[in-house]
């Protein structure tokens, strides 16, 4: 039987480390994991969990950090982890099948974001309800799924290339080893730690940029700025990497014209954007977020009977991304068709019953158009969906209407579970006060 070696990098990961290192025992044959530059537990979990410890000065170089892990493996095949990610025991037999001798080379597996709503995109993904068999994941509702090689045979002279998002594509690609893809999943946390993605954004803009004044003919180092400059919000550094991909890269991804759209679209040019997305669109026509974007950028060229089509397809599409529903109940609103607006969002509660944006949307139409009685009403079925949903909102909302019937029994009863989903809400507290 082939053996396998897990290869990680890591900095301060005492927190997700024992997850990953526990969901590979009983998977791996070895463990190993380049440390560059931990302060916390890191090295003593790694330890603990009998990991093979090497250390990288860290230089600004994922691939370099990288490559010293593959190059402390010993197994015949090497599976690529980070510390926030993990594997399902359901899928320690899969993987084991997949390092068969005369099978491929190389393998994409799914890497599964989790995601904290339906709301969240990665990129040109819409978020996919969670209902899988795994026990990874379980607790988050959303997720988006992405092809990534991972698991790859430890072929001589193995390497990363990229100074981010560091790839063994082109390693595999030059030496005309196949790629194929399989189908066991890599659970990723990383998208659910908000405080790490907001340092990443930045991070990782300026590791891009620095990329691109070091290689400016290199089409992945543009691809990468582009991406990043999405993250965080850079309109014009995005249009101006994407043009110089398509430049440099005759096929270009989905993503890219996205990007373009994206870009043009924030930078105030709603019918150029529609010209990159309708290109994306022609390729593939049930693109979810294209066609968000696209209703968005319709609307504002007043063509609103387009942008209304164009999310009823994209909620056709995936039923399961909220921004669909709250776009399509704004843009109801704003021509004044509130009871359309309405349904809209009570559309999107019976695909996502637990979703509290969509939720919050209806709380808030209510409360702006169809009166706070029925405001309450809908308050009081968020709380029954989401008991710790609407910061205390929602509670507060149908406290004051029973108020104002002169149910105060029943009042006080709602104000104590919202005190118990959030302790010391100062709205709640002084309702209290009133019912006594």
């Amino acid at each position: 039987m082939p053996t396998l070696s897990i290869a990680m990098i890591v900095k301060n990961e005492a927190d997700h480390l024992p997850r990953c290192l526990a969901s590979v025992q009983g998977l791996a044959d070895e463990i190993v994991i380049v440390d560059t530059g931990s302060t916390d537990r890191t090295e003593e979990i790694a330890q603990q969990f009998g990991a093979k410890l090497g250390h990288f000065k860290w230089c600004d170089d994922f691939a370099a950090a990288r490559n010293e892990s593959l190059h402390l493996c010993t197994g015949d095949w090497v599976l690529i982890l980070d510390a926030d990610e993990a594997v399902d025991p359901m899928d320690h037999a899969p993987i084991r099948a997949l390092m068969r001798e005369d099978g491929p080379q190389a393998y994409r597996l799914r890497l599964r974001s989790y995601l904290r709503d339906a709301g969240q995109t990665t990129l040109d993904s819409a978020p996919i309800p969670n209902q899988s068999n795994y026990v990874e994941g379980r607790e988050f509702g959303y997720y988006t799924d992405f092809n990534a090689l991972r698991l790859c045979r430890r072929l001589p002279g193995l390497q990363f290339v990229g100074r981010i998002h560091e790839l063994l594509d082109p390693f595999l690609e030059s030496r005309g080893i196949p790629i194929a893809t399989a189908e066991p999943v890599i659970h990723h946390y990383g998208k659910v730690l908000l405080e790490r993605e907001a340092y990443k954004k930045d991070f990782y803009l300026k590791l891009t940029e620095e990329e691109v004044v070091r290689d400016p003919t290199n089409h992945q180092a543009h691809f990468n700025l582009m991406m990043q400059a999405m993250v965080a919000g850079e309109w014009r550094t995005c249009l101006k990497a994407a043009e110089t991909y398509t430049k440099l890269k005759r096929d270009a991804p989905y993503l890219v014209f996205l990007a373009m759209g994206m870009a043009h679209q924030n930078l105030g040019n709603p019918a150029l954007a529609l010209q990159w997305l309708d290109q994306l669109l022609a390729a593939a026509p049930d693109h979810t977020v294209a066609l968000t974007y696209k209703a968005h950028n319709l609307a504002a060229l007043g063509r609103l009977d387009e942008a209304r089509a164009a999310l009823e397809k994209a909620i056709t599409s995936q039923p399961g991304f909220s921004v669909s529903y709250i776009n399509l109940a704004e843009l109801e609103g704003q021509v004044g068709r509130y009871a359309e607006a309405r349904s809209a969002l009570i559309r999107g509660i019976a695909a996502n019953p637990t979703e509290e944006r969509l939720f919050n949307s209806i709380v808030q139409l209510d409360l702006g158009h169809m009166g706070t009685a029925q405001a309450a009403a809908d308050a009081w079925e968020a709380i029954q969906a989401l008991p710790r949903g609407g910061r205390g909102e929602w509670h507060r909302l149908v406290a004051v209407s029973l108020l104002k019937e002169g149910k105060a029994g029943p009042a006080l009863a709602v104000i104590r579970m919202g005190l118990e989903a959030f302790p010391g809400n100062e709205g709640l507290e002084r309702l209290k006060e009133l019912c006594k």
